[in-house]
C-alpha cells in the first residue's frame, strides 16, 4: 500500500486556469483538491509553495524501437520511457508496426508485449500501412477493445507504407463508423517524387536536399485532400507533425481536422542543415523557415493547433555518420525527454499562458484519444499523474542531468525547465530531478472499450 501524499501550496496549472491548491494523493489516484488541506500524521507532505504543478504530460507521438531505413530508432520502451518520465511525460502514445502478412491484431499484440516493459503508461496507435479488406474488417473490433486510433501515410511509397487517397477515404469511412480517429502523415507523394528526382539523379549528399525534396506544398496539398475526405466521411482526421504555414492555413478550412506539431518545428529551422552536424536534424517532414515557426506558434496561441508531440524517433551520431545520399539518411530525432521542459521555458520566456500549455500537452491529447476519464487533468478520481516545477532553476544547466541513451540532443544550448518531482499514478518516479526505480507502466485503452 502506498502512503497518502499531500502536496501543499502549489500553483496548480489546469487547462483553463491556474489556482493555488493542495492535492491529496491516495493510492494511484487524486483523492482531493482544496485549500489548506490539513495533513495527518500518516501523510507524506511535499512542499510545493512557489512552484508550479502540472498534470502529467501525454506525448501523443513516439516511436520506440522501430525499423527506419537500414537501422532502428535508438530508444526502446525501457530506455525511452525512463527518459520520458524524467522530462515529465507520464504517458506516451506509440505505434504498431505492420509487418508483411501480419493482421492488425497481431501487430498490436507484438507491440503490447514490448510496451509492457515501459515505466510510463503506454497507449498504442495502430498503423495501417497496407490496404487490404481483411485489415479494414478488424477495425471495429479493435476500437471496441479500446484501441481507437489508426495511422496511415500519404507518402513512403518506396517503403510500401503509402495508401492512395481513395484507399484512405475508404479507411476513413470504416473508422468513422466505429467512432475511431484516423491519424495521417500528410505529405503528398507525387509532389515529393517530382521534387526529389533531380537531386536523386545527381546523387546529392548534402542535408539541405532533404528539405528541398519535401517542399511545403506537399503538406498543404495532402491536407486539402484529407480535409475533403474528413468532410465526406465524417471521420476525425488527426494531422501528425504539422510543420508549415501553408498546411496550417489549409487546415483552417476543415473543422474535422485535429492538428499536432512538434518542438523541433517550433524551435529549429532549416538553417540547421548547414551545420557540421546537419544530418542529425533530418526528420520527415523537414525543418522549415522562421516564418513557418512563427505561424505554428500563432496556431498554438489561437487554438488551431491542438497537441504537441515529440515524434520521438532518435538516432545516435554514428547512426547518421558517413557520406550517405540525402535520401538514405535515417529520418528522426529524439525529443520525448525535452518535449515539456523546452516548451515550458519558451512559454515563460514569451509570457504565454501556462494554462494553454497544460491544455495542449495534457487535456487535449487525453480528450482526442479517449483517455480523459483517467488522464490529462488534476481532478479527484483521476490518475495521480503530475509534475512539480521550480521555475527558479537554472534553465541552461539541464544537459548534464539527461537520462537518455543518446550521445546527442537537438536542443543543446536552449533553455529548458525540468520537473523537480514527477508522479505517475501516485508513485513518485522523479525526486530532486533524479529518476527513481519505478513499477511497470500500464497499457492504456480508450474509454470506448467495451
Amino acid at each position: 500500500m502506498m502512503k497518502d501524499i499531500l502536496i501543499k501550496g502549489g500553483r496548480v496549472v489546469h487547462a483553463h486556469e491556474i489556482d493555488q491548491a493542495d492535492i491529496l494523493i491516495r493510492g494511484e489516484q487524486i483523492f482531493r483538491l482544496g485549500k489548506e488541506l490539513a495533513p495527518s500524521p500518516d501523510h507524506e507532505v511535499i512542499d510545493a509553495h512557489d512552484k508550479l504543478v502540472f498534470p502529467g504530460v501525454i506525448d501523443p507521438h513516439t516511436h520506440m524501437g522501430i525499423p527506419i531505413k537500414s537501422g532502428q530508432s535508438a530508444d526502446d520502451f525501457v530506455s525511452g520511457s525512463r527518459s520520458a518520465l524524467h522530462g515529465g511525460v507520464t504517458s506516451i502514445l506509440d505505434f504498431t508496426v505492420l509487418e508483411k502478412d501480419q493482421t492488425l491484431r497481431e501487430s498490436l499484440e507484438f507491440r503490447m508485449a514490448l510496451a509492457s516493459q515501459a515505466t510510463c503508461d503506454v497507449g498504442l496507435h495502430i498503423n495501417v500501412s497496407r490496404f487490404e479488406k481483411p485489415l479494414l474488417a478488424e477495425i471495429p473490433g479493435l476500437v471496441a477493445k479500446g484501441f481507437n486510433s489508426f495511422k496511415t501515410f500519404t507518402t513512403y511509397e518506396e517503403a510500401g507504407m503509402m495508401l492512395s487517397y481513395d484507399q484512405i477515404e475508404e479507411l476513413a469511412g470504416v473508422i468513422a463508423r466505429s467512432d475511431g480517429i484516423l491519424m495521417v502523415h500528410s505529405e503528398d507523394n507525387d509532389i515529393i517524387q517530382r521534387a526529389s528526382a533531380p537531386h536523386i539523379e545527381h546523387h546529392e549528399i548534402h542535408t539541405r536536399f532533404h528539405g528541398l525534396s519535401r517542399p511545403a506544398q506537399a503538406e498543404a496539398a495532402a491536407i486539402s485532400k484529407l480535409g475533403e475526405i474528413s468532410q465526406r466521411t465524417g471521420c476525425t482526421i488527426y494531422i501528425v507533425h504539422l510543420n508549415t504555414a501553408e498546411g496550417l492555413a489549409m487546415a483552417a478550412n476543415f473543422p474535422r481536422l485535429k492538428l499536432e506539431t512538434c518542438p523541433h518545428y517550433l524551435f529549429l529551422n532549416d538553417s540547421y542543415y548547414d551545420r557540421p552536424d546537419g544530418r542529425m536534424y533530418v526528420a520527415s517532414p523537414p525543418l522549415r523557415k522562421p516564418t513557418d515557426q512563427k505561424a505554428l506558434l500563432d496556431g498554438i496561441i489561437n487554438g488551431q493547433i491542438h497537441t504537441l508531440g515529440s515524434d520521438h524517433c532518435p538516432f545516435c551520431l554514428a547512426d547518421k555518420d558517413g557520406d550517405l545520399l540525402f535520401q538514405d539518411i535515417p529520418n528522426g530525432m529524439g525529443g520525448v525527454e525535452t518535449l515539456f521542459p523546452t516548451l515550458l521555458a519558451h512559454f515563460i520566456q514569451k509570457q504565454l499562458p501556462l494554462d494553454l500549455l497544460s491544455k495542449i500537452t495534457s487535456a487535449q491529447p487525453a480528450e482526442i484519444f479517449g483517455i480523459a476519464d483517467r488522464k490529462g487533468s488534476l481532478e479527484p478520481g483521476k490518475d495521480a499523474d503530475l509534475l512539480i516545477v521550480d521555475t527558479q532553476q537554472d534553465p541552461l544547466s539541464w544537459e548534464k542531468r539527461l537520462h537518455t541513451t543518446l550521445d546527442w540532443n537537438a536542443y543543446s544550448g536552449q533553455a529548458a525547465l525540468f520537473p523537480e518531482c514527477v508522479f505517475r499514478r501516485g508513485e513518485q518516479v522523479v525526486s530532486n530531478y533524479k529518476l527513481l526505480p519505478a513499477a511497470p507502466g500500464k497499457i492504456l485503452r480508450s474509454r470506448l472499450a467495451r
